[in-house]
């Protein structure tokens, strides 16, 4: 018996592992195109998402500046907490990275959370399996 559980554990165990790294893998490669395209298409929503950590104690001012001496141009952003006193703090890198982790974050846990509760039942269900097979 106790040999049945230490293979059922460590097949749990290395079913948690590959779900992970799949997981893992899926979500980084996949994270920074579904974040770019959030960022381009609406920036004034992702950057007041992010608000909460980024600025917390003030307002969040998006701005966009297009420069171009011959088409098609360049453009910047600029993200500024304005805080409550009228000062102004450029929190564009914070804004960013937190925007690309929460996005990465979707990405990753729903595929990790499924595949880590199968991973951890589906050892269990062919322990079922092969006793059945072995009292039969």
């Amino acid at each position: 018996m106790k040999n049945r559980l230490g293979a059922v554990v460590g097949g749990q165990v290395i079913a948690l592992l590959i779900v992970c790294v799949a997981s893992t893998f899926i979500a980084l490669v996949s994270f920074g195109g579904i974040a770019g395209v959030a960022m381009a298409t609406s920036p004034n929503e992702v950057f007041n998402y992010v608000a909460p950590f980024t600025c917390p104690n003030g307002t969040v001012d998006y701005q966009e500046h297009h420069a171009s001496y011959n088409r098609p141009g360049e453009n910047q952003i600029t993200v500024e907490c304005v805080a409550a006193d009228g000062t102004r703090e450029d929190i564009t890198f914070a804004s960013i990275g937190y925007s690309m982790l929460g996005i990465y974050l979707a990405c990753f846990l729903p595929m990790c959370i499924p595949g880590g509760v199968i991973a951890i039942f589906a050892p269990t269900l062919f322990l079922r399996r092969s006793k059945k097979q072995d009292s039969a």
